[in-house]
């Protein structure tokens, strides 16, 4: 796989398959220290629950395109506001829960991925599919969401009740007058993840255009597919490299700064070991593993796992085969 620069499939029927697989992908690889992974359960949240989530909200996906599709078919200016970003939101996380019963699965998976296949079919339906015009596209579409999508985006969440949310001064979701005070200032979805960029790694993804994803995770992930040829040991590598350079959000909500750059610490200790491709480093994961699933979730490197899902699917797009 060389450096890819345009996007290789032209079908939402693939951008929907690309998406279901780029969940699949980051829910097996092992030993993703700390994750639910295939050969690692937590006590109340277990692989088939993953599986059951992942199952579920496929057919949001085809929703999510359709619209979108329609839109860049209508023969008028594109307007991004009406792909309805909120509603997928909604929809998605309503049939995850839905469809099994070890809580929030997802919820990251689908805040990650609906931009993303929302400019993917936008890129295909204009001839526009170079790299730069999809970052482009995935920042048009955040910059046009409304007010609406952020009211979504809170009944998503709250639909999903996520642990360790934490307070926060203005536009708490764990206050009743939160939609309120969200429609006397008209806050679009753009505006309220700028207010949460500094907590949280998701909303700082938003904030910049998905900087992360596109800018460090794709093309790290192209680099070690290229180098070492296996699909799950480069997932493995892309994670403990995004962990070692970002201190996890929901590690640091959960338990604290330290912790979570303590972990980052470690994610880079195990990649100047050789990574799971060295005994040494293969040797310092699993013992990392083990120590945080001991945490029992509190020590679970869990955004980080979501901004995964959002590289694969970008590799995925770009022609990823394996």
């Amino acid at each position: 796989m060389s450096i890819p620069h345009f996007i290789t499939i032209d079908s939402f029927e693939d951008v929907v398959r690309c998406a279901n697989l780029a969940s699949l992908l980051e829910l097996s690889g092992h030993p993703k220290p700390g994750n639910v992974h295939r050969t690692r359960d937590f006590p109340k949240t277990r692989f088939e629950h993953f599986l059951a989530g992942i199952a579920a909200i496929v057919p949001s996906y085809f929703t999510l395109c359709k619209n979108v599709e329609k839109i860049m078919e209508s023969g008028e200016k594109t307007d991004f506001s009406q792909i309805h970003l909120g509603a997928f939101f909604k929809d998605a996380t309503t049939h995850m829960m839905k469809w099994q019963k070890g809580g929030n699965v997802l919820l990251g998976h689908v805040l990650i991925l609906g931009p993303l296949v929302a400019a993917c079919i936008a890129c295909i339906k204009t001839n526009s599919t170079s790299i730069e015009e999809f970052s482009k596209i995935v920042s048009q579409i955040i910059e046009c969401a409304t007010l609406e999508d952020t009211i979504l985006l809170y009944e998503a969440i709250n639909t999903c009740e996520p642990g360790g949310l934490g307070t926060s001064e203005h536009y708490d979701l764990n206050n009743q007058n939160s939609i309120k005070e969200l429609e006397e200032n008209n806050v679009t979805l753009k505006e309220i993840f700028m207010y949460s960029r500094e907590r949280d790694l998701i909303a700082s993804e938003y904030s910049s255009g998905f900087e992360i994803i596109l800018k460090e995770g794709f093309p790290y992930y192209v680099a070690e597919f290229n180098r070492t040829n296996d699909v799950n040991i480069t997932t493995v590598h892309t994670y403990l490299k995004i962990l070692s350079k970002h201190n996890d959000s929901l590690v640091i909500r959960k338990t604290g700064i330290e912790a979570a750059q303590n972990l980052s610490e470690k994610a880079s200790e195990i990649l100047e070991k050789g990574g799971i491709l060295s005994k040494e480093g293969l040797k310092l994961t699993k013992k990392l593993d083990l120590e945080l699933q001991e945490c029992k979730g509190k020590l679970n490197p869990g955004t980080t796992a979501d901004l995964i899902a959002g590289v694969l699917f970008c590799a995925l797009i770009f022609g990823l085969k394996f």
